[in-house]
């Protein structure tokens, strides 16, 4: 979410600008003299209003307002200037926001994105509160009939710090993350299978995460080349802060490929599976482009997607994807699972060059229904 807010950013910030200032080498891109943001993105000052237009099917379509300042992190600026670092170093980004949807959803937070000493300790934070109403099919969530659901208001609110250290000069880092959140479930009927108990719920979830990674991605907001690998352990506990016990673990691969200056190929594996006590809401579920979060959850779930593209301009890129997912009680049971798919299209365009970031749009296909996002970033996160 917050690769969007940057994006749409820079399409306000820019009109604001524009007001404000005469010189057009803040827009425009010397070299090729292409609408560019970059130069103007790592030289404002202040705070930034910034549209959010959201389309997740989820929770249905909606929009909010988030404040937006963005920076060079240390050693950026010499890393793109030299001619032997090659390595890319993330900017510097903070921010707080408000959002609503149509169907009643809520949310407001503020997080920071940073990096130092030249990329090699990486932070993200964010805290947040929430009241989301959403639908709840099942465990597998493999109905024949769409209406089959329950629905319920998820409300509450939560903290998240990611903190990870490169190891040496190399690709490879590790880390840890710390998670808190305080929720309440209102279920708005009065029928409830087995796996709800009860007319509501209300627990703490308190939870640290050990992390290996290896990320070698030329960009880590709009990659083109590399590879990350990311393994992550959670341990929820009472001891930590929480209610409940449980333990979840997570496995994200994602590739990208060049064959040349026209054509790349990238794709994503990723897998999360869960013991213990664990609440409804934090099981894994299918994660594709065309099926909406939280549409078919189990104790497992992973999911494989791939996509082509095609660069016609440096500036814009167009590309095809499809994938699968399952999600089921146990891995003894993912052979033989239900497969849920989905496929679709969409394209991007070289916002900030010096930033490597694009921005688009993606109209995807699943097997219920058809899912039109607005992208900023990697359609992956970073």
């Amino acid at each position: 979410m917050k690769n969007l807010f940057i994006a749409l950013g820079i399409f306000m910030g820019l009109n604001i600008a524009n007001a404000m200032e005469s010189t057009s080498s803040l827009f425009f891109d010397p070299g090729d003299h292409y609408l560019d943001a970059s130069e103007w993105l790592l030289k404002h000052r202040g705070f930034l209003p910034v549209p959010i237009i959201i389309t997740e099917p989820a929770v249905g379509t909606g929009g909010g307002v988030a404040l937006l300042f963005m920076s060079d992190s240390e050693g950026a600026r010499e890393a793109r200037a030299s001619e032997t670092h090659k390595r890319f170093i993330p900017p510097t980004v903070t921010g707080v926001l408000a959002a609503g949807t149509d169907n009643g959803t809520r949310v407001g937070g503020a997080f920071y994105v940073t990096n130092w000493n030249h990329d090699r300790w990486r932070y993200l934070g964010f805290v947040m509160a929430a009241s989301a109403n959403l639908d709840f099919y099942g465990l597998g969530g493999f109905n024949n009939a769409d209406d089959i659901h329950i629905q319920y208001n998820l409300k509450g609110g939560g903290i998240y710090n990611d903190l990870r250290a490169r190891i040496d000069d190399s690709n490879f880092f590790v880390g840890g993350r710390y998670i808190y959140t305080d929720i309440s479930v209102d279920f708005k009927t009065g029928a409830l299978p087995p796996v709800l108990q009860g007319e509501g719920i209300e627990n703490r979830n308190g939870g640290i995460s050990l992390l290996v990674s290896y990320d070698s991605r030329n960009n880590t907001m709009s990659p083109q080349q590399g590879l990350l690998a990311e393994y992550r352990y959670y341990i929820f506990s009472e001891n930590l802060g929480g209610d409940l016990d449980y333990h979840v673990q997570a496995l994200d691969l994602q590739g990208f490929i060049r064959a040349s200056d026209q054509w790349g190929f990238a794709g994503r594996w990723i897998s999360r599976w869960i013991d213990g006590d664990a609440p409804f809401y934090a099981k894994p579920f299918i994660n594709l482009r065309g099926i909406p979060k939280l549409r078919y959850q189990g104790d497992v779930a992973s999911s494989m997607e791939g996509e082509i593209r095609y660069n016609p301009h440096p500036r814009w890129e167009l590309s095809v994807f499809g994938g699968a997912g399952r999600a089921t009680d146990s891995v003894s049971n993912m052979e033989s699972a239900d497969t849920a798919s989905a496929y679709g299209a969409g394209f991007r365009y070289m916002m900030a060059r010096l930033l490597g970031f694009q921005m688009g749009a993606d109209i995807a296909r699943g097997p219920e229904e058809t899912v039109f996002y607005i992208q900023a970033g990697g359609a992956w996160g970073f």
